[in-house]
């Protein structure tokens, strides 16, 4: 099992690999199963500078929701809402 520590670190990485946006003043870790399999749910927002509007996405941004497996410690779905959410890498 994935400790909190690192399923945060590995939703950071996900996200800057895959450009969706980390807010690195707010982000929080909560166990879940997810599918039978034991998760971490890590909740941020998609906060991303933007030369054209800056104070927009620092004022309003989206929640992003990264799901980590505990058993794999990859990212298997992200969603943009509690319970709506897409699976990834094929899981």
């Amino acid at each position: 099992m994935i400790s909190k520590e690192k399923a945060i670190q590995i939703a950071k990485e996900y996200a800057q690999k895959s450009e969706k946006g980390w807010d690195e003043k707010y982000h929080e870790a909560e166990k879940t199963i997810l599918s039978g399999e034991p998760a971490w749910i890590i909740s941020t927002s998609d906060i991303k500078y933007n030369d054209e509007l800056p104070w927009m996405m620092e004022h309003f941004p989206n929640p992003v929701y990264y799901y980590i497996s505990m058993v794999d410690g990859i990212c298997i779905a992200i969603g943009n809402r509690r319970n709506e959410l897409q699976r990834i890498d094929g899981k």
